[in-house]
């Protein structure tokens, strides 16, 4: 699947990606008379995109061998607030390592010769790390799909900066809808309805935040550290609603020497399997329904409205790593989570063969 930020002058070498830059921040503060609102607003918002890409990505072909660390806190924790390290060490797009460590987790995640592995301490990933990798790679949030749609431009302060901010629908996540009593099985697929608003500093092109539809966490960035063509955000925040939830500081960015690719291999007992940027979604093959006596409680109580949870479909096609991402349910929730995790799926596959994916689901309790 073709991505909106495919149009990126990637290979521009970095003194014409500047003038490209002040071109587009230039070109955003007018409006194409020949061009109708609705594309004029679109352009605006790949041209967003692609500056921030150019400069924000890091496993480019134009970035080289690197180093980077952060020091990763989370927050709102039963136990109190923990400190970790994240690491990342790479020679190309393709030749990669990562890793997380926090007192009681650890997790060595990679890509080597077109093969992604991992390698946990825990069975279960904890929905706060999930949120440590995406706040960690603000190029994530723009990866949007060919079929993106920019909704609404506008410019505001974020943070005491002046931002263009885009709305655009459907992001590249996988999603699937899905309401208690039905019983049709709905598809994996990218959802119209899943949206996400980007704001970008209109001084430098950087991304500012990110935030994201329904209960999902949303992210703030600010501050900045450079390697070679690249700019990084200092400060990195996720949010869960108003409560900041994860918090990283950029210690070190610098160029690395060039790398054995031997050292980028899986090390023993991980799990491997083929890499593919967008591979073929999983299917919903077997669905359990709610407990009758739950949405009973869950009418008597007018508990309604959707829950949401975010999994990983496994190579075996069972459900892992899930939770639920809001808190208003209590109990409902909770039997929500159960009741998926007995769901069984045809994994999704890499040229045939299975391979994990993440996927939200969005549950529905109708009253």
């Amino acid at each position: 699947m073709k991505r909106v930020a495919c149009a990126s002058a990637c290979g521009f070498p970095f003194a014409f990606a500047r003038l490209a830059i002040i071109a587009i921040l230039a070109a955003l503060t007018l409006t194409a008379p020949c061009v109708g609102a609705a594309e004029d607003e679109q352009q605006k918002g790949i041209a967003l995109i692609a500056r921030a890409q150019l400069l924000e990505k890091l496993l480019a072909p134009d970035t080289g061998p690197f180093r980077l660390h952060a020091h990763v806190r989370l927050f709102g924790l039963v136990e109190g607030t923990r400190e970790g390290e994240y690491f990342l060490l790479a020679a190309s797009p393709g030749q990669w390592f990562e890793q997380t460590r926090f007192p009681g987790y650890s997790e060595l995640s990679g890509l080597s010769d077109g093969q992604r592995w991992r390698k946990r301490n825990v069975i279960e990933k904890p929905f706060r790390f999930h949120e440590v990798a995406q706040l960690l790679s603000p190029a994530y949030h723009l990866e949007l799909p060919a079929e993106a749609r920019v909704t609404k431009f506008s410019q505001k302060e974020v943070g005491g900066a002046k931002a263009f901010c885009i709305e655009a629908s459907p992001t590249a996540d996988l999603w699937q809808k899905e309401r208690a009593g039905k019983a049709a099985i709905s598809p994996v697929e990218l959802t119209k309805e899943s949206q996400v608003t980007l704001c970008f500093d209109a001084t430098n092109g950087l991304l500012l935040s990110a935030t994201y539809q329904a209960d999902l966490p949303h992210f703030e960035y600010e501050g900045q550290v450079t390697l070679g063509n690249k700019v990084f955000p200092k400060m990195l925040r996720c949010y869960e609603g108003k409560d900041l939830a994860v918090e990283a500081t950029i210690e070190e960015l610098t160029k690395e020497e060039a790398q054995d690719p031997a050292g980028f291999l899986p090390p023993a007992g991980a799990e491997k399997w083929p890499y593919c940027a967008n591979p073929e979604p999983p299917q919903l093959i077997e669905k359990k329904q709610l407990k009758e006596d739950v949405l009973m409680h869950a009418k008597a109580q007018r508990k309604y409205g959707t829950v949401y949870c975010l999994a990983e479909v496994g190579v075996d096609g069972s459900v892992h790593d899930l939770t639920w991402l809001q808190g208003g349910f209590g109990v409902l929730a909770g039997a929500v989570k159960e009741t998926v995790a007995a769901w069984r799926y045809k994994p999704a596959l890499c040229n045939g063969v299975p391979v994990p994916v993440t996927i939200y689901l969005a549950y529905t309790i109708p009253p």
